[in-house]
Protein backbone atom coordinates (compact mmCIF):
# COMPACT_ATOMS: atom_id res chain seq x y z
CA UNK A 1 0.00 0.00 0.00
CA UNK A 2 2.62 2.40 0.64
CA UNK A 3 4.72 1.77 -2.12
CA UNK A 4 1.48 2.35 -4.17
CA UNK A 5 0.83 5.52 -2.62
CA UNK A 6 4.69 6.45 -3.55
CA UNK A 7 4.32 5.82 -7.19
CA UNK A 8 1.29 7.26 -7.68
CA UNK A 9 2.33 10.23 -5.75
CA UNK A 10 5.55 10.43 -7.87
CA UNK A 11 3.47 10.36 -10.74
CA UNK A 12 1.57 13.07 -9.84
CA UNK A 13 4.59 15.59 -9.21
CA UNK A 14 6.02 13.81 -12.28
CA UNK A 15 3.36 15.45 -14.41
CA UNK A 16 3.05 18.81 -12.18
CA UNK A 17 6.86 19.16 -12.98
CA UNK A 18 6.67 18.14 -16.65
CA UNK A 19 3.42 21.04 -17.20
CA UNK A 20 5.79 23.77 -15.63
CA UNK A 21 8.42 23.12 -18.88
CA UNK A 22 6.45 25.07 -21.62
CA UNK A 23 8.18 27.37 -23.76
CA UNK A 24 7.81 30.80 -22.71
CA UNK A 25 5.62 33.00 -24.53
CA UNK A 26 7.07 35.29 -26.76
CA UNK A 27 4.36 37.98 -26.55
CA UNK A 28 5.54 41.63 -25.18
CA UNK A 29 5.09 41.88 -21.54
CA UNK A 30 5.08 45.80 -22.08
CA UNK A 31 2.81 47.18 -24.67
CA UNK A 32 3.46 50.86 -24.57
CA UNK A 33 6.41 52.68 -25.55
CA UNK A 34 8.58 55.65 -25.96
CA UNK A 35 11.28 55.96 -29.46
CA UNK A 36 13.34 58.67 -30.69
CA UNK A 37 14.13 57.74 -34.32
CA UNK A 38 17.30 59.36 -35.59
CA UNK A 39 16.48 59.82 -39.21
CA UNK A 40 13.55 57.79 -40.87
CA UNK A 41 10.75 59.46 -42.52
CA UNK A 42 11.53 63.05 -40.70
CA UNK A 43 14.74 63.24 -42.00
CA UNK A 44 16.73 63.92 -38.64
CA UNK A 45 14.71 63.00 -35.76
CA UNK A 46 11.66 62.26 -34.12
CA UNK A 47 10.21 61.69 -30.99
CA UNK A 48 6.98 58.54 -31.26
CA UNK A 49 4.95 56.26 -28.85
CA UNK A 50 4.10 53.04 -29.78
CA UNK A 51 1.30 51.24 -28.58
CA UNK A 52 0.99 47.43 -29.33
CA UNK A 53 -2.74 46.52 -30.71
CA UNK A 54 -2.53 43.22 -30.51
CA UNK A 55 -0.14 40.51 -29.01
CA UNK A 56 0.45 37.27 -30.27
CA UNK A 57 3.56 34.70 -29.54
CA UNK A 58 4.61 35.11 -33.35
CA UNK A 59 2.35 38.30 -35.02
CA UNK A 60 1.81 41.95 -33.52
CA UNK A 61 0.21 44.62 -34.60
CA UNK A 62 1.39 48.00 -33.56
CA UNK A 63 -0.08 52.03 -33.81
CA UNK A 64 2.46 54.62 -33.76
CA UNK A 65 2.10 58.32 -33.40
CA UNK A 66 5.24 60.69 -33.34
CA UNK A 67 6.38 64.43 -33.49
CA UNK A 68 9.27 66.25 -35.20
CA UNK A 69 9.60 70.15 -34.93
CA UNK A 70 12.07 72.29 -37.14
CA UNK A 71 12.72 75.57 -35.94
CA UNK A 72 12.54 78.36 -38.86
CA UNK A 73 16.28 78.96 -39.26
CA UNK A 74 16.90 74.95 -40.38
CA UNK A 75 14.87 76.42 -43.43
CA UNK A 76 12.66 72.58 -43.10
CA UNK A 77 9.27 72.27 -42.87
CA UNK A 78 8.00 73.21 -39.75
CA UNK A 79 6.05 70.57 -38.20
CA UNK A 80 5.94 66.79 -39.33
CA UNK A 81 3.28 64.38 -37.26
CA UNK A 82 4.33 60.46 -38.79
CA UNK A 83 1.21 58.23 -37.61
CA UNK A 84 1.43 54.31 -38.55
CA UNK A 85 0.70 50.87 -38.32
CA UNK A 86 3.37 48.07 -38.12
CA UNK A 87 3.01 44.77 -38.15
CA UNK A 88 5.72 42.51 -36.25
CA UNK A 89 6.92 39.20 -37.07
CA UNK A 90 8.74 37.66 -34.10
CA UNK A 91 11.39 35.32 -33.40
CA UNK A 92 12.00 35.28 -29.72
CA UNK A 93 14.02 38.78 -29.40
CA UNK A 94 14.16 39.47 -33.03
CA UNK A 95 11.71 40.89 -34.98
CA UNK A 96 10.96 41.69 -38.38
CA UNK A 97 8.81 45.46 -38.82
CA UNK A 98 6.40 46.47 -41.67
CA UNK A 99 4.17 49.19 -42.03
CA UNK A 100 2.41 51.83 -43.79
CA UNK A 101 2.01 55.63 -42.89
CA UNK A 102 0.42 58.93 -43.32
CA UNK A 103 2.15 62.19 -42.18
CA UNK A 104 0.88 65.71 -42.67
CA UNK A 105 3.15 67.99 -42.40
CA UNK A 106 2.49 72.08 -41.29
CA UNK A 107 4.48 74.62 -43.43
CA UNK A 108 4.33 78.36 -42.93
CA UNK A 109 5.39 80.90 -45.97
CA UNK A 110 7.71 83.06 -44.46
CA UNK A 111 8.44 86.79 -44.92
CA UNK A 112 11.84 88.44 -45.56
CA UNK A 113 12.06 88.56 -41.11
CA UNK A 114 11.47 84.49 -41.33
CA UNK A 115 8.01 85.31 -39.84
CA UNK A 116 5.01 83.07 -40.92
CA UNK A 117 2.65 84.69 -43.17
CA UNK A 118 0.12 81.55 -43.64
CA UNK A 119 0.41 78.23 -42.74
CA UNK A 120 -0.58 75.50 -44.79
CA UNK A 121 -0.23 71.64 -44.86
CA UNK A 122 1.08 68.67 -47.10
CA UNK A 123 0.53 65.00 -47.22
CA UNK A 124 2.97 62.78 -47.23
CA UNK A 125 2.73 58.42 -47.04
CA UNK A 126 5.23 56.40 -45.48
CA UNK A 127 6.28 52.74 -45.34
CA UNK A 128 8.74 50.82 -43.23
CA UNK A 129 10.30 47.20 -43.33
CA UNK A 130 13.10 46.69 -41.14
CA UNK A 131 14.43 44.83 -38.35
CA UNK A 132 13.63 45.42 -34.46
CA UNK A 133 15.19 44.02 -31.44
CA UNK A 134 13.17 43.55 -28.17
CA UNK A 135 13.10 40.96 -25.57
CA UNK A 136 9.70 39.64 -25.00
CA UNK A 137 9.99 40.31 -21.12
CA UNK A 138 12.33 43.65 -21.95
CA UNK A 139 12.32 47.34 -21.96
CA UNK A 140 14.88 48.32 -24.27
CA UNK A 141 14.30 48.30 -27.94
CA UNK A 142 16.65 49.01 -30.84
CA UNK A 143 14.98 49.46 -34.67
CA UNK A 144 16.56 49.68 -38.00
CA UNK A 145 14.11 50.61 -41.09
CA UNK A 146 14.19 51.55 -44.77
CA UNK A 147 11.06 54.09 -44.44
CA UNK A 148 10.68 55.91 -48.02
CA UNK A 149 8.33 58.74 -48.13
CA UNK A 150 5.82 59.37 -51.23
CA UNK A 151 4.85 62.93 -51.37
CA UNK A 152 1.61 63.47 -52.43
CA UNK A 153 1.35 66.96 -53.97
CA UNK A 154 4.29 66.21 -56.17
CA UNK A 155 3.01 63.24 -57.75
CA UNK A 156 3.03 64.45 -61.01
CA UNK A 157 6.72 66.35 -60.92
CA UNK A 158 8.37 63.24 -60.59
CA UNK A 159 10.19 63.85 -57.88
CA UNK A 160 7.66 62.54 -54.93
CA UNK A 161 9.65 58.75 -54.10
CA UNK A 162 12.32 60.28 -51.26
CA UNK A 163 13.93 56.72 -50.13
CA UNK A 164 14.83 56.81 -46.32
CA UNK A 165 16.01 54.86 -43.53
CA UNK A 166 16.42 55.36 -39.92
CA UNK A 167 17.55 53.99 -36.44
CA UNK A 168 15.45 54.08 -33.30
CA UNK A 169 16.05 53.40 -29.67
CA UNK A 170 13.32 53.10 -27.16
CA UNK A 171 11.72 52.13 -23.99
CA UNK A 172 8.60 49.79 -23.17
CA UNK A 173 6.17 50.21 -20.36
Amino acid sequence: MIKKTIVLLSLLLTTFALHGQEEASSAFQYKNSVQLELAGPTVIYSLNYERILWNGNRFKTAAQAGISYYPPSTGMRDIWIPIGINEIFSMGRHHIEAGLGYMPIIEANRDENNEPIDWYWNNLITARIGYRYQKPDGHLILRDAFTPVLELESLSSGDSFHPLGGLSVGYSF
